[in-house]
């Protein structure tokens, strides 16, 4: 089949994303009867409507919404390349010395984050661009947490999640002292979006007894950090969430024990981009800076 016409792939795209003829031909520097134009040639080329039209309103078929999402995709990842490749003096030559990152939150907000003036002033010629959210196809790097048998050949596996309770300095001295891991039942346990965690790693422990009792659950691990050091309740961490929390103290780990859970934090490089300056030197950094955290973890807990 012969591609259709260029022109009219850009108009239908930007008139699906925006959801209006009027934006895209603003966006496009065109009359809306020029993008209605192109739109209506290339359904005519497919043999196939891409919208349903109403007074003022379009809507996309179901064909018309697996196609325009596929062109957004295909016209970012041209964008991208065309950004790579750009390696001229001035602002594009910083542009491309630009490394994209998603990283999942927990990782970024607990552990990366202090972690990154470091890497500033080591490499001062690179740009970071980092969300929490988001394609990963859409950025250089993302480094995501996955459960292990959900994985595929495109991620690499960062860390393992190994598992430990914590709680405030202060629980250790209160009226129900945590002598061995038995001890967690009479405690208020604070839970990550479901209970299984805290399950598993009770059968691990050999812990006998109802484990059922009501908890907290929370969904956000920043705060579920900020509770436990404030006395809530204990929780279980994983070794890159609760790392500078018992440096600083503010967290203690009372039975200085850790069982594995089946997922970890994983990294998806985007195809192509290694040869891209500033790549090189990030995954550097950041494996260096992984091993280090093994180390610590490693001696603090045998």
């Amino acid at each position: 089949m012969i591609l259709p016409s260029l022109n009219g792939m850009r108009a239908f795209e930007a008139a699906a994303r925006l959801g209006s003829v009027k934006d895209a031909a603003e966006e496009l520097h065109l009359t809306p009867s020029a993008v209605s134009r192109h739109i209506r040639s290339l359904e005519t080329n497919l043999g196939q409507e891409l919208f349903e039209r109403s007074f003022r309103q379009i809507t996309l078929t179901a064909r018309g919404s697996y196609y325009a999402h596929s062109l957004s995709e295909a016209f970012e990842a041209i964008r991208r390349a065309t950004e790579d490749v750009s390696l001229v003096d001035g602002a594009s030559s910083r542009k491309a010395r630009r490394v994209r990152l998603m990283c999942e939150p927990t990782f970024l907000n607990l552990w990366l984050a202090d972690r990154l003036p470091a890497f500033r002033r080591l490499h001062p010629s690179i740009d970071l661009e980092i969300s929490a959210s988001g394609k990963r196809s859409n950025f250089d790097l993302a480094i995501v947490d996955e459960f292990n048998e959900k994985t595929s050949p495109a991620l690499k596996l960062v860390l393992p999640l190994m598992l430990t309770p914590v709680c405030a300095p202060t629980l250790l001295d209160g009226p129900r002292p945590l002598g061995t891991p038995q001890d967690l039942l009479g405690h208020h346990l604070i839970h990550e979006c479901e209970t299984r965690r805290w399950e598993r790693w009770l059968a691990q422990a050999s812990v006998a007894g109802d484990i059922s009792k009501p908890g907290t659950v929370l969904h956000d691990c920043t705060l579920i950090m900020r509770e436990v050091a404030n006395g809530t309740g204990i929780a279980l961490a994983d070794t890159i969430m609760a790392q500078d929390l018992l440096h600083q103290g503010k967290l203690v780990a009372p039975f200085n024990i850790y069982y594995d859970y089946p997922a970890g934090y994983y990294l998806h490089q985007r195809p192509g981009v290694s040869n891209k300056p500033g790549i090189t030197q990030f995954l550097d950094w950041l494996f260096a800076e992984i091993d280090e955290h093994r180390r610590l973890m490693a001696a603090a807990f045998n």
